[in-house]
């Protein structure tokens, strides 16, 4: 029997009262579980520092990535594990660790026989903006730009989902990217390059899209894979949306995919922004990344459990 405390954003698109009492109730039947409500997402973080303090064994976040994100800032480095109930939007992490979209049937399997293993972090640290942790993606520039914009719709978001990000990625790209002059200065132990944006993937694959895959190289990334963007006119959508569906985006002008990074860092003149697992985090002048390979506990399906 775990000690388990079990934080909610009733916010998520997938959150019901309904769900939350039925699964407090399963989780209840096979572990000692406390329910809280956070304020904000500082709370959140608040939270999860304190179960870290009282000798929990696992915090278990309710809702989208962005309450995954929020937690998971507290336990990195902690032996105390993050386990998932999926109720948002896309909910990218909990499809990471093979979790059921249906919030229900996740925490069926929580309130069971579960695996908690290490998985990688990658950590940000920026005068600006301070320390943070991405779980599964991060981007500068015009990732976190798209991530900022389609914010400003949250009921397009809660409703349309991948097709909203699509959109207003869409509508960026025609009013704004296609005429951006590269000003990013993005250093790994790669490589160098002057671009409009970047992003990491240190896991095989991710996701906004639903069961679609994004994948920048045809390897899994070991420890991980930096796209970098060095512009993005609109004649480029077509080629760069055919070749990220299969993995090839080396072939896509204007872009490269950089393997076998273990660190990078930015330098702009005018702030860029900074988002991790979709969330935007804030505008840094300069920030520096490093992978963390096994620096969160998390709890997911043994797997032969895995749905």
């Amino acid at each position: 029997m775990a000690r388990l405390m079990l934080v909610a954003n009733p916010a998520a698109s997938q959150f019901t009262g309904g769900d939350h009492r039925s699964i407090l109730r399963s989780l209840t039947r096979h572990h000692l579980v406390e329910a809280v409500w956070p304020q904000s997402a500082a709370d959140a973080r608040t939270i999860a520092a304190d179960a870290v303090t009282a000798g929990f064994d696992g915090v278990i976040a309710m809702g989208g990535d962005g309450i995954v994100h929020q937690i998971a800032q507290s336990l990195v480095g902690t032996d105390v594990y993050l386990a998932v109930i999926p109720a948002g939007t896309t909910n990218v992490f909990a499809r990471q660790i093979g979790l059921p979209n249906r919030p229900t049937r996740a925490a069926r399997i929580l309130a069971g026989e579960v695996e908690v293993s290490a998985w990688p972090v990658l950590t940000m640290d920026s005068p600006e903006i301070g320390r943070r942790h991405a779980v599964f993606t991060a981007g500068v520039g015009l990732d976190a730009d798209v991530v900022a914009a389609a914010e400003t719709e949250p009921y397009r978001k809660y409703r349309f989902g991948a097709i909203h990000y699509a959109r207003t990625a869409l509508g960026l790209l025609w009013k704004d990217i296609r005429k951006r002059r590269p000003e990013i200065d993005l250093k790994s132990d790669r490589g160098t390059a002057l671009v409009i944006g970047a992003m990491a993937q240190f896991h095989t694959a991710y996701t906004y899209f639903g069961r679609i895959p994004i994948r920048f190289g045809k390897k899994p990334p070991d420890p991980m894979t930096l796209l970098a963007i060095h512009r993005l006119p609109s004649r480029r959508l077509a080629s760069l949306l055919r070749h990220a569906a299969t993995a090839t985006l080396t072939e896509v002008p204007e872009l490269e995919v950089w393997e076998g990074v273990e660190r990078f860092s930015i330098q702009s003149p005018n702030a860029a922004a900074v988002e991790m697992d979709g969330e935007v985090i804030g505008r840094a002048h300069s920030a520096h990344f490093e992978y963390r390979a096994e620096a969160l506990w998390v709890a997911g399906p043994p797997p032969r459990s895995l749905p």
